[in-house]
């Protein structure tokens, strides 16, 4: 639900226009779609959403506001900024792109449908190409394979940065072929191949939460798990797929998603104080004492942990 913001206030640091911005994009509701989010269409391509979501990254981000008076805006800041974050997460791999765009098809008008596809052919012919380059040099030969290695290194480089990441994953896969001792080959694919994994994490987030709003848990749970094994450090997956195993009564495996949730954000009250009442119906006091201790140092006032507290 949107916070509801007072005024739009004298004394407040940020622009008339940036504050309308933020109530309109509090205000989305979860079917708008990401090229929305991002102020994009559906048939654009990787670079120019990734210097799209920079910018719009940069004027939503909190830490820009650092100092300033931001009045009720702040958590507005906060949220649109994630929003952003998660959009570009999906829209910055090809892979969760096309998934997502398979979905969103149904939507979007027969011009926006064949601009879609048109972007999807022309894809397919680039990387068709690339496919082909990479084949050609891994048939290299002698020192001439170091030198192939490093040209497809820097042109990975390049091709991350426009937002072509699972082109250059596959640059930088056919780069350690020809070249397996350079370290800095392995980090960089490395790093992208985690990226792509929040990535497609974070789509099966969206599906598995639609699932959960109207009831389903079982679906929910399965994708919710899938997308905690693409990326442990999402503390909301975690937390959702706790939610969906203690709503089909698995108390157990709901308690053990909730733990990873804790471990992933530390500060996230509510999901320690349901941690801490499954340990109890598990018969694990010891544990829920912890946590609702834990939960009355992070928030004093949470008067259900007190209440709890002094029952365990």
């Amino acid at each position: 639900m949107a916070t509801p913001i007072t005024t739009a206030s004298s004394g407040i640091d940020l622009p008339p226009e940036l504050q309308s911005e933020l109530r309109t994009f509090d205000a989305a509701g979860r079917d708008v779609s990401l090229y929305d989010l991002l102020g994009v269409s559906p048939d654009t391509d990787a670079a120019t959403i990734r210097r799209t979501y920079l910018e719009r990254s940069r004027r939503y981000h909190p830490d820009a506001w650092y100092g300033k008076n931001v009045g009720d805006f702040g958590p507005l800041l906060s949220r649109a900024f994630q929003k952003l974050s998660a959009a570009y997460q999906i829209l910055s791999d090809e892979d969760a792109r096309a998934q997502y765009d398979q979905k969103l098809k149904q939507r979007l008008s027969q011009r926006e449908r064949e601009a879609m596809e048109r972007r999807a052919l022309s894809r397919e012919e680039e990387e068709r190409r690339q496919r082909e380059r990479r084949e050609r040099l891994l048939r290299t030969k002698g020192f001439a394979r170091i030198g192939a290695a490093h040209k497809l290194y820097e042109e990975a480089l390049e091709l991350a940065l426009n937002g072509e990441r699972a082109q250059a994953i596959a640059a930088l896969k056919a780069a350690r072929q020809l070249d397996p001792r350079r370290a800095e080959i392995g980090q960089k694919l490395v790093e992208l191949e985690r990226e792509a994994a929040r990535s497609r994490s974070q789509l099966a987030f969206r599906s598995a939460r639609e699932h959960e709003e109207i009831g389903e848990f079982e679906p929910a749970l399965k994708i919710y798990a899938q997308a905690a094994q693409m990326d442990t450090s999402n503390a909301s997956v975690a937390a959702g797929a706790a939610r969906c195993a203690y709503a089909l009564g698995d108390v157990k495996q709901a308690s053990s998603f909730a733990a990873r949730a804790v471990e992933a954000a530390p500060a996230d009250v509510e999901m320690r104080f349901f941690l801490a009442r499954a340990f109890i119906e598990l018969g694990l006091t010891v544990k829920a004492r912890a946590e609702l201790t834990r939960v009355l140092e992070l928030k004093k006032d949470h008067e259900e942990a007190r209440a709890l507290l002094k029952r365990v």
